[in-house]
């Protein structure tokens, strides 16, 4: 996973500090989308609150990591994978109702929708609600 995680960074030029290498580490290993709080609690070293936060704002900011709203403002996190750098492939995710877990649905793929004359869309999000695998 460091590897992994070098490689990331480096494709976006960022530095590779202890805190930003470990965050990628730990939503590389997580099969599913992870809260700050999930993240945090996953960290083999302590980081304090504003450098974890600095350093989600960034992973977003540069596109390494996407951010999945919940009902109820929750947000998870997960790692960006596009199969072009330069074209944002845009999919969906499975919110598990009896787990609550967050998976990106990366086959689901769709087309965004066209937009009325005038409109501008600056993302989209579509989440699918059920049970995963384990809880079905």
């Amino acid at each position: 996973m460091q590897e992994e995680a070098f490689v990331l960074l480096g494709n976006k030029n960022l530095s590779r500090t202890p805190c930003r290498v470990e965050m990628l580490k730990v939503l590389l290993d997580s099969g599913s989308a992870l809260s700050d709080a999930e993240i945090r609690s996953k960290l083999p070293q302590h980081f304090d609150r504003t450098t974890i936060y600095r350093t989600l704002r960034s992973f977003l900011e540069q596109d390494v990591i996407h951010s999945i709203a919940l009902e109820g403002g929750d947000v998870r996190y997960a790692v960006t994978r596009h199969k072009d750098q330069n074209s944002r492939q845009f999919h969906a995710h499975f919110f598990c109702d009896s787990c609550s877990g967050v998976y990106c649905l990366s086959r689901a793929s769709f087309v965004p929708p066209e937009m009325p004359d005038g409109f501008v869309a600056s993302g989209y999000d579509v989440l699918v609600n059920g049970k995963c695998r384990n809880c079905n």
